[in-house]
């Protein structure tokens, strides 16, 4: 368990010692900020536009639709296939840890990073809300944690595909082009076959809505956690399969 952490925290320092990290939290705290003036400028020509108790899930919803997403594309490929291109992969296992370790340490930090743009976004709103006076009350504050805890599993469950589809590339370019196209792909799949979305961890991006309903019964809110969590089980169990045979 000692290696682990230290594996773990080392992999956490290389993935925050990236420009691209620091750019993307600055950019996570930032947004929300920009389109709450947005909309308070746009406020006196559409009424209905404005910062309200309901912000933070709205930028949750698009936070999951798309940055996220991204972010977790562009992390994986760094984590993956990035080291296995460069050849720095071979590093890692130089040190006294075991492939699993290594594996689920990548993992680890990619989950904190997920982590932690969702503490930034979810501070921010509210602080927004804070200054235009729309503090939410403890009763909203809680039922918003819980959509963030939502949502944070659904990511979970994306990056766990994510870093799945990484295994079988040893260039970024690759694995991203190929990605997105899946992702688009698994994104457009409901419209054509219904049935589709309930059994793609990748269409529960916006998963988190069912919580804040109190018309959506608490055992499709059970069924559809240990769904994702069991995604999370399946597709990191692959990806360490795969990766336990990575030729570096």
């Amino acid at each position: 368990m000692h290696k682990w952490k230290v594996s773990y925290f080392n992999e956490l320092m290389l993935l925050f010692y990236r420009k691209k990290v620091i750019l993307i939290a600055i950019f996570s705290a930032i947004l929300p900020v920009l389109i709450a003036f947005a909309l308070k400028g746009l406020e006196p020509l559409l009424a209905l536009l404005a910062v309200g108790p309901s912000f933070p899930i709205e930028m949750l919803s698009l936070y999951t639709g798309l940055w996220i997403p991204l972010v977790i594309l562009t992390l994986t490929a760094d984590l993956f296939p990035h080291e296995v291109a460069s050849r720095t992969l071979k590093l890692a296992f130089l040190r006294p840890v075991t492939r699993f370790q290594v594996f689920m340490s990548k993992v680890a930090s990619l989950a904190t990073a997920v982590g932690g743009i969702l503490v930034i976004l979810f501070i921010t709103t509210l602080l927004c809300n804070l200054f235009e006076g729309t503090m939410n009350g403890l009763g909203e504050v809680l039922s918003n944690l819980t959509a963030y805890a939502a949502a944070f599993i659904a990511m979970l469950a994306v990056s766990a595909v994510f870093v799945f589809i990484a295994q079988f590339f040893k260039s970024v370019s690759g694995f991203v082009i190929v990605a997105i196209v899946l992702y688009a792909a698994f994104k457009i799949a409901p419209f054509l076959l219904s049935s589709f979305s309930a059994f793609s961890p990748l269409n529960y991006t916006d998963w988190h809505m069912l919580w804040l309903s109190s018309y959506v019964r608490s055992g499709t809110l059970l069924t559809g956690t240990l769904f994702l969590l069991a995604s999370c089980v399946l597709f990191y169990s692959l990806g360490y399969y795969k990766f336990d045979r990575t030729q570096v």
